[in-house]
């Protein structure tokens, strides 16, 4: 993504910098166990990215169930909602994705999403 000519060199250089700064904090977070949840209200780029998040959770050392975790019931936990959304239990609200997939074994079937159901209705199925 960086060395395709997107950004000036001098940019660039800085830019990769920052992203393995980025990477640092983000594993000793990870290690700590300071919660980290999925997810953006930033402007900048485009929505729909969460899946690649929780990849590169994974990748940065979180396992692939606290991936899922901050995805959904953490998000939840840290936005103040977390009595009426964030599992999947009777009584709460759910939006539901399913993947062909154990995201457990291989995080990547997260970005491979089958069916979507919000509010009881059926999206999507694959």
């Amino acid at each position: 993504m960086l060395s395709d000519g997107y950004l000036p060199p001098a940019v660039e250089l800085k830019a990769r910098a920052a992203m393995a700064s980025i990477d640092a904090v983000v594993r000793k977070a990870i290690a700590r166990g300071i919660k980290i949840a999925v997810g953006t209200d930033a402007a900048v780029y485009p929505h729909g990215r969460n899946a690649g998040e929780m990849v590169r959770l994974v990748e940065l050392g979180m396992t692939p169930a606290a991936a899922l975790r901050a995805a959904t019931n953490v998000d939840a936990e840290l936005l103040g909602i977390a009595e009426k959304t964030g599992t999947l239990v009777p009584g709460m609200l759910a939006d539901v994705v399913a993947c062909p997939g154990n995201p457990l074994e291989d995080i990547h079937q997260v970005e491979k999403i089958r069916f979507v159901m919000k509010d009881g209705v059926v999206y999507r199925r694959d």
